[in-house]
């Protein structure tokens, strides 16, 4: 499925940015698919009290979880105050239901937003307030466009000031949107922040209160005052029932978890539409509008109820004028030909002024058949909307979509005026990089899948940028490639921080995941007189090979024809923990078969089996835990698999076991620990052919 470009040269840059691979067609074809979902109701699907598709609010509500479950339980809790106060205040029935839904909803807009802005502890900048009332916005489209209840809509967009221009003010409110706000402060404020302590019901009732008449309502505040001494209120102490409750709706196969990840994906290509074009519209195959963002409700002058689920017509659009002999083909020359196409339209605005306008229209195709058609619209008198529009644009160009770091164009460009700056200083300034890479990254989306994947990405990215230093960048450089550029540091500075970053990285719990251990081989190189770009990137590059030939989970640098290994740290040894390298011609395939009769005969049960790592637990505890027989004591031992650096003794493929023993119910002294231990190890070496060797692959004498 692909997306072709518009022609127009003039807008490459926009979408260049808009068409990444990961706000591709596919996208948009997820965004039909759950369009369809939605109009099933219709036809007698499944639905919740005739205001949504069953299976649509399951996919979003398992996308908010997916994205952060503590959003999750926010708006559960929202959703039971509100309908306390609305049951307060006499409504009854399908009213309760709208109020239900709308606060469940209200926070959708979360599901694309990054966690530099969703978990900040402070009060937001002008431009990440202006990217969250973009998401809302998208927010507000994408339910519009999943057939949900215009009542619902209406209160979610009255609540965060999207209400078509009738003010701001609590008092012009519908009372659904009043309620929510009141629940949804009192909420935010009985829950604990990162930047201060959870109020008390009293306290925050109070606060509330004290604002009755001016930002809420003071109504619905003294309802919410009568809900509380209510038995019904007690729900939102019990947190174990809230809990179950929302996992009932977090992704747990693949399938749901992929469902979740394009979904946030979505909202992401959606924002870019809405920040970088003055509107955007889709159809489907029959020409139905399944989605039509506020830039068209201005543009055109028809609101979006009017205007979703009806098809496409310019007899609907009486302000829009094009040439007669492109009328009938607007749409379906795009959809027939699968040809992106641009063609011009004047529109005339509600001021009485014509603006000049181009659209782009791009076909949706799956399996070689049009499913429908994107069309975007680009004001040529106005080159941008607003200040905010353009620094999204910027953003849009400069980083990279999935994880937020610097792309590659960018980071090549910092580079170049890094270099104009130490050639500007001589001698005296320095500067290196740091080249990385996840190991076995491959390995983690086959076997998890690429939702985890994803994460994995994000995290490592988050986690790197939360431990570089002021003035230092990072930037994705590709796939599962970072790299950290580290102004005013010579070799030696740039080494010790990559080895940080990589314990650091070893240590974390990465994707919230207790079955995967991520780690990552790191090459450094410095800047060199006649160096430019290319060659520094391409000697960190080498250092990075050097890592990974080494066996992984290293650093390496390199100078003109060097390389040198990062010196290991000796660390504090654990009594409970015993550990030893091992190398074996056995293919690492096979080593689950060799490993069979070890597993028979010793009382031992295969926990995990993988391309990367075997776990096993053998013997079995007793009444008294440790036990007496040293044939049964219960211990974990945890192999990791990678290839032995090449041999001059020998030509065949080396595999390099590093074997890690822990007891599982610890003896009273470590001495009975360590004896068991090196029993299992030279019976592990038995089976497996092996010989004990140095972390580097390299023969030693037993120990």
């Amino acid at each position: 499925m692909t997306v072709a470009a518009p022609p127009s040269a003039s807008h490459a840059g926009l979408d260049a940015a808009l068409l990444h691979p990961m706000n591709s067609s596919r996208l948009m074809l997820s965004l039909l698919r759950l369009v369809d979902a939605g109009r099933k109701r219709l036809s007698g699907g499944g639905d919740v009290g005739g205001l949504v598709s069953l299976p649509v609010l399951r996919r979003l509500l398992s996308a908010l979880h997916y994205r952060d479950a503590a959003t999750m339980l926010h708006a559960r809790r929202t959703s039971l105050i509100s309908v306390g106060i609305a049951q307060r205040l006499g409504w009854e029935k399908q009213s309760l239901s709208i109020i239900e839904l709308s606060s469940l909803m209200h926070d959708l807009g979360k599901i694309g937003t990054p966690d530099s802005i969703l978990l900040k502890p402070g009060r937001l900048c002008p431009d990440e307030a202006e990217f969250i009332t973009v998401q809302q916005r998208v927010a507000i489209s994408l339910l519009q466009a999943c057939g949900i209840q215009h009542e619902v809509i209406e209160i979610i967009g009255e609540s965060h000031g999207l209400d078509g221009g009738q003010g701001n003010l609590r008092g012009e409110l519908s009372l659904g949107a009043r309620i929510l706000a009141v629940a949804d402060a009192f909420d935010s404020l009985t829950t604990r922040q990162s930047y201060r302590q959870a109020f008390g019901q009293k306290q925050a009732l109070e606060v509330l209160t004290e604002q009755a008449g001016k930002q809420f309502d003071r109504n619905v505040v003294a309802a919410l005052g009568r809900w509380l001494e209510t038995p019904e209120a007690r729900s939102l102490q019990d947190h174990e029932s809230a809990a179950a409750a929302i996992q009932a709706n977090a992704p747990v196969s693949r399938e749901t978890m992929d469902e979740a990840s394009e979904l946030c994906h979505l909202f992401s290509a959606l924002h870019s539409m809405e920040s970088m074009y003055e509107a955007y519209f889709v159809v489907d195959r029959e020409r139905r509008i399944c989605i039509w963002n506020r830039g068209a409700e201005r543009l055109f002058g028809r609101p979006a109820r009017d205007a979703v689920g009806y098809e496409w017509s310019l007899e609907r659009l009486p302000n829009l004028r094009m040439p007669p002999v492109l009328e009938s083909c607007f749409l379906d020359d795009v959809m027939q030909s699968q040809q992106a196409a641009c063609r011009e339209m004047t529109v005339n605005g509600n001021d009485g002024n014509a603006r000049e306008t181009e659209v782009h229209i791009v076909p949706l195709i799956d399996h070689g058949q049009p499913q429908g058609a994107l069309a975007m619209v680009y004001d040529m008198q106005q080159s941008r909307k607003n200040e905010g529009q353009f620094r999204q644009l910027q953003m849009a160009a400069t980083r990279d979509p999935l994880t937020g770091a610097l792309n590659r164009g960018e980071l090549e460009e910092r580079m170049r005026d890094l270099f104009d700056e130490c050639g500007q200083a001589g001698a005296a300034s320095a500067l290196s990089v740091i080249f990385f890479d996840l190991d076995h990254f491959k390995a983690i989306n086959d076997r998890l899948g690429h939702s985890v994947g994803d994460r994995v990405l994000i995290d490592v990215a988050r986690l790197v940028q939360d431990e570089t230093y002021s003035g230092e960048t990072l930037a994705r450089y590709g796939g599962e490639e970072f790299v950290v550029v580290c102004p005013q540091t010579d070799l030696k500075g740039a080494m010790e921080r990559a080895e940080r970053l990589r314990r650091i990285l070893t240590s974390t719990n990465i994707a919230d995941r207790n079955d995967l251990r991520v780690t990552a081989s790191f090459g450094v190189a410095q800047l060199e007189p006649g160096d430019d770009v290319a060659e520094l990137l391409h000697r960190a590059d080498q250092a990075l090979y050097d890592a990974k030939r080494s066996g992984r989970n290293r650093t390496c640098e390199r100078r003109r024809e060097t390389v040198a290994v990062a010196p290991e740290k000796p660390k504090k040894r654990s009594p409970w923990i015993v550990e030893q390298y091992m190398v074996t011609h056995v293919a690492s395939d096979l080593l689950v078969y060799k490993l069979k009769g070890f597993i028979e005969e010793h009382e031992s049960r295969l926990i995990k089996s993988s391309a990367e790592q075997i776990v096993v637990h053998s013997g079995s505890a007793g009444l008294f835990g440790w036990g007496s027989n040293p044939n049964r004591q219960p211990v974990k031992v945890v192999i990791d698999i990678s290839d032995a650096p090449a041999s001059e003794a020998s030509r065949n493929r080396r595999i390099l076991l590093h074997a890690v023993v822990e007891p599982l119910s610890r003896p009273s002294k470590p001495e009975a620990f360590h004896q068991r231990a090196h029993q299992v190890l030279d019976y592990l070496r038995s089976y497996c052919i092996a010989e004990i060797c140095s972390a580097e692959g390299k023969p030693t004498h037993l120990v």
